[in-house]
């Protein structure tokens, strides 16, 4: 029973209480600099997938007008429309009674 500690006896749980608080300290202040060098390879990781996401994106939107550009150049569906549009507008009638008017013309006719 010798072995076993006395709760009562405040002088020996203080000194056994500071003890396991320097030894804390220690512990905590020696493992401080090595979590500011891991952040570093934080910033670095956050910038490199940034990157990667930006070259993405500004690829994709490249493909998506050059896309866009080469299907109206020689599209044979958009060159049909064309055609027959000019068909269309050789055969119609140009409009002969049309005559603009101006604003005072308009208010005299209601």
């Amino acid at each position: 029973m010798s072995n076993l500690m006395n709760c009562s006896d405040t002088s020996r749980l203080r000194s056994l209480l500071t003890q396991l608080l320097q030894e804390l300290g220690k512990a905590n202040n020696t493992s401080a600099p090595e979590e500011e060098v891991d952040n570093n390879d934080a910033y670095m990781y956050i910038l490199l997938i940034m990157i990667f996401y930006g070259f993405l994106a500004g690829g994709l939107i490249m493909a998506y007008t050059r896309s866009r550009n080469q299907e109206s150049k020689n599209d044979p569906y958009h060159l049909y429309i064309e055609s027959e549009w000019a068909k269309k507008t050789k055969n119609m009638p140009p409009a002969l009674d049309y005559q603009p008017r101006g604003s005072i013309e308009s208010e005299q006719l209601l």
